[in-house]
């Protein structure tokens, strides 16, 4: 998989934070996650506490283990929950801390992605754009409301997708206050026309410097599957059964004439 990574320096919306995660974790599995949230958890910011959680407990789960990579996933959630809402100072009225978080464990050729607030997940193929998570959000514009975050509440469940990914598919991460400036059919059009991820994080930048100062991050990843080794291996075996049948063939035409030519002699 090729993979890039773009974050835009900038005023942070709504008062936020920005981190991510672009990592293997184990042998053949990387995780993407990208978070955006607010407060401060021993001098680091919620969003980072969060994605290094996640990050850390999947570190753990993945290695040497075959468990579902889905239940992997979610305890990774519960786990990066638990530390900020341990660590948030949250109180009955007033929240010190929570942070939105979108990860995508890729294995192989398989996605799994985990989501919970109002960061976001997109699988780009054959030129269209689908979303693959729904902000945990109420409301439109400057009246929107996060419903759920992480760090806010002291147990929680992410939402999660599984898919397969097909050649030349790709996973498009943003954080909330990126995609707020870009439209889906910019995302998509970025990726029809760009050649690499990095070229697509550039355009994505570009454009949402052109509508404000906002920061953001952004992460493509593209799938490119190998081309399975038979196709090549299939030919030469192809040509030496034809050479083999045609010798068959030709012996066998050979020994009917002989047979045929005894005959006619007596």
């Amino acid at each position: 998989m090729e993979i890039a990574v773009g974050s835009r320096p900038g005023v942070p919306q709504r008062g936020g934070d920005e981190a991510y995660v672009a990592e293997i974790v184990a042998p053949g599995i990387v995780l993407l996650a990208v978070a955006h949230g607010f407060g401060r958890i021993r001098e680091r910011s919620a969003p980072t506490v969060a994605a290094q959680a996640v990050r850390d407990s999947l570190k753990r789960r993945v290695r040497g283990e075959r468990r579902d990579p889905r239940t992997s996933l979610a305890a990774a959630f519960s786990a990066a929950n638990a530390r900020v809402y341990a660590h948030s100072g949250s109180t009955d009225d007033y929240v010190a801390s929570g942070t939105s978080l979108t990860a995508a464990l890729i294995v192989g050729d398989h996605a799994f992605v985990g989501h919970v607030g109002a960061t976001r997940a997109y699988l780009g193929r054959d030129g269209a754009l689908t979303t693959l998570t729904t902000d945990d959000t109420i409301g439109e514009g400057q009246l929107r409301l996060l419903t759920r975050t992480l760090g806010t509440q002291p147990t929680l469940e992410p939402a999660l997708a599984h898919l397969r990914l097909m050649h030349g598919d790709a996973l498009v991460l943003s954080s909330g206050a990126l995609h707020e400036l870009l439209d889906e059919d910019e995302i998509a059009d970025a990726l029809r026309v760009s050649a690499s991820s990095e070229d697509v994080t550039a355009r994505l930048l570009a454009i949402a410097g052109i509508r404000g100062d906002g920061a953001g991050t952004v992460i493509v990843g593209r799938a490119f599957h190998e081309v399975a080794p038979e196709s090549s291996s299939r030919r030469p075996q192809m040509r030496d059964a034809v050479l083999a049948l045609a010798a068959i063939l030709a012996a066998t035409i050979v020994a009917i004439l002989m047979l045929h030519s005894m005959f006619a002699a007596t």
